[in-house]
């Protein structure tokens, strides 16, 4: 007659189970920041590639209008189907998907970025000469969540850039996003982004040509 051999499991003690249970939980706690990260950075990159490609839309406006980078005077205050996007996007619409960033919820007139209405009032125009260097230049950035402004406007006080430029869309560290007059796309610190009452402000240009 065969003999049986019994195989005998032996279970998981209480304490082996917390032990285990505990290592999970900290190796959750360890890889949690780090791709909470990684999206955040995700998402910042996306957000450049959409100002870059607003800036390469931009140039082929300024190409057709004799330099000048964008329409002003074409924001809030007009029906949405003349505001500037739609003389500066193909195909013609008022809020295309590149004027959104990812990491910017339900943003005011459907729309994330804005532009700086200095270079219009102090004749900055591409191929124009100035005291300031087009790497230094901002052409667009990102505007705070509950504004619906599509320029930011020449001040002669802090309100107005406190009111609708937003420092921290990326976080405390990698600050905002900023498409400048060569056409690169950068993140600026808070600190480094607000060195001046308006820091969007730019120097006087010989006349345009």
């Amino acid at each position: 007659m065969k003999s049986t051999r019994f195989a005998f499991c032996r279970a998981f003690s209480l304490v082996e189970l917390l032990v285990v249970m505990g290592i999970i939980v900290l190796l959750v706690g360890m890889f949690l920041p780090a791709l909470a990260k990684a999206q955040r950075q995700a998402r910042s990159t996306t957000c450049k590639s959409n100002l870059r490609q607003c800036g390469i839309l931009l140039l082929t406006y300024a190409n057709d209008n004799n330099g000048w980078m964008f329409p002003t005077g074409w924001g809030t205050n007009v029906p949405r189907a003349k505001r500037w996007p739609v003389y500066v996007f193909k195909p013609p619409v008022w809020n295309p998907r590149v004027m959104l960033c990812p990491e910017d919820d339900n943003p005011a007139e459907e729309h994330s970025y804005l532009l700086n209405r200095h270079m219009a009032d102090k004749g900055i125009k591409l191929g124009n000469r100035s005291e300031m260097s087009v790497t230094d230049i901002v052409v667009m950035g990102e505007k705070i969540t509950t504004e619906p402004d599509y320029y930011l406007e020449a001040i002669s006080d802090e309100t107005e850039f406190t009111r609708v430029v937003e420092l921290y869309r990326h976080g405390t560290e990698l600050g905002s996003n900023y498409l400048f007059l060569d056409l690169h796309v950068a993140p600026i610190a808070p600190r480094q982004a607000r060195q001046a009452i308006d820091p969007w402000d730019v120097l006087k240009t010989d006349a345009p040509k």
